[in-house]
C-alpha cells in the first residue's frame, strides 16, 4: 500500500496540471499556438542545453543514450508496419501515432517526480533524440525523403550539437549565462502539461473502437519494446526505469502537428492521442509500481 501511495504522489500533481489545461481550454477561448511556439524554440532548447552542459550526465552515458535510444524507437518499425497492414490500417497515417510517445509533456514530469533530478537528466536527452527522429524518420514515414530538411528548422538539433561539444571539450559556459538559461528552461515542465490539456480540450474522439485498439498497441507495445531492448545491454537501472516509463507513454501530440501540417487525417491522429492519454491514466501507475519496486 505505501509503494501505491508513492505512485498516487508521482501521479497527482501531472493529472491536476494536465486536467488545469484541460478544463481551461473548455472554458476560455485562448489560442495557444505562442505558448507551444516557446516550448518548441524556447523552453525546451534551453532546458536540454543546461542539461547537457553543467555536467550532470557523462559523455559516455549520452552516448548510450542516443544508441540504445535510436534503436528503442526504430527497431519496431517493421513490425508495427505489419500490424497495421494486418488490421488494415493505412500506416502513413498511424504508424507514427504508434511509434512514437509523448516522452516530453506527459514523459518529463512523471520521470522527474518518480525517480529525481538524475533521471530527469537522462529523460531530457532520450525526448531529445525521440524527437530528432520523429521529425526525420517520421516526416519520411509519412510524406516520403523529399521533406526530409524539415529537420533543420528545429533548433533543437543545432542546440544539442552545441552542447554535446563544449560538454566533449570539456568548455565550461559562463555561469551567469547558464543560470539564466536554466531558469527559461525551468517553465518548460509546467508548460507542456498544461499544453497537454488545453490540446486534449480540443480534440474530437472519432473511433472509439478503432482508437482504443491502436491507443493499446502503443502503450502495450512500447513497454514491451522497451523491456526486451533494455536486457539486451548492460546500462545502469536508472538508465533502464527512464527508458521503460519514457516509451510507454501515450501518443505524443506532435503526430497531431506532423499529420495536419501534411494532411494525414489530422483529425483521426488526434483522437489516438486523446484516447491514448486517457489510457494511459490507468497503466502509468502499473507501470511505475513496476519499477518503482
Amino acid at each position: 500500500m505505501e509503494l501505491w501511495i508513492k505512485v498516487f504522489e508521482v501521479m497527482f500533481p501531472v493529472i491536476a496540471v494536465v486536467s488545469v489545461g484541460y478544463f481551461f481550454g473548455k472554458m476560455t477561448n485562448v489560442n495557444m499556438k505562442p505558448v507551444n511556439i516557446i516550448l518548441l524554440y524556447l523552453s525546451t532548447p534551453c532546458l536540454i542545453f543546461t542539461s547537457l552542459t553543467e555536467d550532470r550526465v557523462q559523455f559516455i552515458e549520452i552516448l548510450n543514450i542516443v544508441y540504445i535510444g535510436t534503436l528503442l524507437v526504430l527497431i519496431g518499425v517493421p513490425i508495427t508496419y505489419f500490424l497495421l497492414r494486418t488490421f488494415k490500417k493505412d500506416p502513413k497515417v498511424f504508424l507514427n501515432p504508434i511509434i512514437f510517445p509523448n516522452t516530453a509533456n506527459l514523459g518529463l514530469p512523471v520521470v522527474l517526480f518518480a525517480f529525481g533530478d538524475a533521471a530527469f537528466d537522462y529523460a531530457i536527452l532520450f525526448t531529445t533524440i525521440v524527437f530528432f527522429l520523429h521529425c526525420s524518420f517520421g516526416i519520411l514515414f509519412i510524406n516520403g525523403i523529399s521533406n526530409i530538411k524539415e529537420v533543420f528548422k528545429i533548433p533543437l538539433i543545432y542546440t544539442v550539437a552545441l552542447a554535446l561539444t563544449l560538454n566533449n571539450f570539456e568548455v565550461e559556459v559562463y555561469k551567469p549565462l547558464n543560470i539564466s538559461l536554466d531558469l527559461i528552461g525551468t517553465t518548460c515542465i509546467p508548460l507542456m502539461m498544461f499544453s497537454l490539456g488545453h490540446k486534449l480540450s480540443e480534440t474530437k474522439i472519432i473511433n472509439l473502437k478503432s482508437d482504443m485498439f491502436l491507443s493499446a498497441i502503443r502503450l502495450s507495445y512500447g513497454f514491451i519494446i522497451s523491456l526486451i531492448v533494455c536486457n539486451l545491454f548492460n546500462i545502469d537501472n536508472l538508465l533502464v526505469k527512464v527508458f521503460i516509463i519514457q516509451y510507454s507513454m501515450p501518443s505524443a501530440v506532435f503526430n497531431y502537428i506532423l499529420a495536419d501540417k501534411y494532411d494525414k487525417s489530422p483529425d483521426r491522429v488526434a483522437s489516438i492521442v486523446f484516447v491514448s492519454t486517457v489510457m494511459s491514466l490507468v497503466t502509468i501507475p502499473f507501470i511505475l509500481y513496476f519499477l518503482m519496486k
